[in-house]
């Protein structure tokens, strides 16, 4: 299976990467100047990875490891990768948790029936770094908020753009969005009109 957002050629019927290409620039640890650019980057890297997911979860694979360093650009296109962790939606393969900062509370506690909507936590607990522009935590009160989906006000961000990041990282699996509700959310529709023009490797 070939996605332009991925970074592997993967099968489904063992869930393993049988191809790597070598994208040598990670997505970790890159920001932006002003809350407007980074909104922007952020939707923009979301849109990505979003299809990406939605390509997968659509061949019955869950990722489990999306994060910001497992995001990775090439020409322009940022793609997901490293699928040491991908598994099968239907629970038929051994299931390995990925980054704890990036997991929600249904898997910490070994509740694997909603895999897919794990990655849609995991991007929106990505693009919550991304905009932060800090490590999220291993542990303590902001660790457990965010598994709560209680997050904090971000000034300078759209609302649009708040309740969609709070809809990704709902503490009930049922109520996220999917990976295809997520790339049909109109909030992209300014992303696809101007996506040459911001993203950039």
């Amino acid at each position: 299976m070939i996605n332009q957002n991925l970074c592997h050629n993967i099968e489904r019927s063992s869930a393993y990467v049988l191809q790597v290409n070598p994208f040598h620039l990670a997505f970790s640890n890159c920001f932006v100047s002003t809350s407007t650019e980074t909104s922007l980057l952020v939707m923009g890297i979301t849109a990505s990875i979003a299809q990406a997911l939605q390509f997968i979860h659509e061949k019955g694979i869950a990722h489990l490891d999306v994060k910001p360093d497992n995001i990775y650009v090439k020409n322009g296109v940022y793609k997901l990768g490293d699928f040491g962790r991908a598994t099968l939606l239907d629970k038929s393969l051994p299931i390995e948790e990925g980054d704890a900062r990036y997991m929600p509370q249904e898997i910490l506690n070994e509740d694997y029936d909603h895999l897919d909507k794990v990655d849609v936590f995991s991007l929106g607990a990505t693009m919550y770094e991304l905009i932060k522009g800090s490590p999220l935590p291993e542990s303590g009160p902001q660790f457990l908020n965010l598994r709560d989906g209680k997050l904090p006000l971000l000034p300078g961000h759209s609302l649009q753009f708040q309740n969609f990041l709070k809809a990704m990282v709902d503490p009930d699996p049922v109520q996220r969005p999917s990976a295809k509700e997520l790339v049909e959310n109109p909030i992209f529709d300014k992303i696809r009109k101007h996506r040459k023009t911001y993203m950039k490797p």
